[in-house]
């Protein structure tokens, strides 16, 4: 579950005045179920929402959480599966990696922070830098702080350093804990580099587009369906789309943003419009475009495009999908959307036995 798929359950919560202990995920080594950024929200009854140890810590974190509802101040958890102390805990979990947390208590009081600050930047397309001060006694950056940064705004009264350290989260695109010694004293900040989901986008609105949409959806993906008949862009028949456009190929851009497409699958299955879609996104910098059909058809395309074909180099992927064997729609969403994914997270789809110990081990 990530942050978008967490907030259903914070706005209804929130609603009810429930006080709640959010826990994150703030450093991890080794092969770990979630990530640095993963979140979770505990309430005091112990229901979670969300997922973090994958069931290897969560029983042990509900009585850690009651000690942060009973204190109201935050906490740092450090759980070890990778030493053979394990089996004297008693905990068994076997996962090889560790990770550490931080526990925070959010309620009606403190304005529901940092959650109230996520919500609102789900709304917007852009990234950002959310800062969270774990351990300082430096003036104007207290422990327990949180310090927002869109990437197209400056950091406002906030020590150069933390803005420094934004910047380096910025810069290698992922979260990380900093610890850094500042006036003869070492601060620790929890760097979260938030990105909005994946945006995909569907060009044709036949029925095998149904399963890519439910299958995007379920990665909480942004997906928006787009066919230039009006009888088959009807959002009922794509309930899991954010949106369904009717528009011809060359009223694309005036009708959605493509600056914020990641992915875009050609699968009108009119080999005219899968071409005027294909020019329009040539002018884009969309990195994936999959071409649903057979190689032959695919350089057909390619050769129709003429200096187009060049600014598509690279770009193109079809036949479209990993090789699943897959061919029932349901099979070949599968085998798109797995691709889509791969190719977004730079990694070429195959299989993970036979890697290095580090494909796991990457915070």
């Amino acid at each position: 579950m990530n942050l978008k798929t967490l907030m259903p359950a914070f706005r209804a919560l929130r609603a009810a005045r429930q006080p709640l202990v959010l826990a994150t995920v703030i450093e991890t080594a080794g092969s770990t179920y979630r990530k640095a950024g993963a979140r979770m929200i505990v309430t005091g009854e112990g229901v979670f929402h969300g997922i973090l140890g994958g069931g290897c810590f969560e029983g042990d974190l509900i009585d850690r959480a009651n000690e942060v509802f009973a204190s109201g101040g935050p906490a740092t958890l450090y759980f070890d599966m990778r030493a053979p102390e394990d089996e004297v805990w008693g905990l068994g979990m076997g996962c090889d990696g560790a990770v550490r947390l931080l526990l925070e208590r959010v309620d009606a009081g403190n304005g529901y922070e940092p959650l109230t600050t996520m919500e609102t930047w789900l709304r917007t397309t852009g990234r950002a830098v959310l800062a969270t001060v774990i351990a300082s006694k430096r003036p104007g950056c207290a422990s327990g702080s949180h310090h927002f940064l869109a990437d197209d705004a400056a950091l406002p009264e906030s020590p150069d350093w933390l803005a420094a350290g934004c910047r380096q989260a910025r810069f290698a695109d992922r979260s990380m804990l900093l610890r850094q010694g500042v006036g003869g004293e070492e601060v620790t900040v929890f760097l979260d580099r938030l990105q909005p989901p994946p945006h995909l986008l569907i060009l044709g609105a036949g029925a095998d587009a149904a399963p890519v949409t439910q299958l995007a959806r379920a990665m909480d993906w942004q997906v928006s369906v787009v066919d230039h008949r009006d009888a088959y862009a009807v959002p009922e028949r794509f309930p899991a789309a954010d949106r369904v456009l009717s528009a011809a190929p060359e009223t694309l851009a005036t009708k959605l943003r493509l600056q914020t497409v990641d992915a875009a699958v050609v699968m009108t299955h009119n080999i005219d419009y899968d071409e005027r879609f294909l020019r329009q996104l040539a002018v884009t910098s969309i990195g994936y475009i999959g071409l649903l059909g057979p190689a032959p058809r695919r350089d057909r395309l390619l050769a129709a495009l003429g200096d187009h074909a060049e600014a598509l180099r690279g770009r193109v992927f079809g036949p479209v999908g990993l090789d699943l064997g897959a061919r029932l729609p349901e099979e070949i969403a599968l085998s798109i959307t797995a691709q889509v994914l791969a190719r977004l997270r730079g990694r070429s789809g195959g299989a993970l036995r036979g890697r290095p110990a580090r494909a796991h081990a990457r915070c």
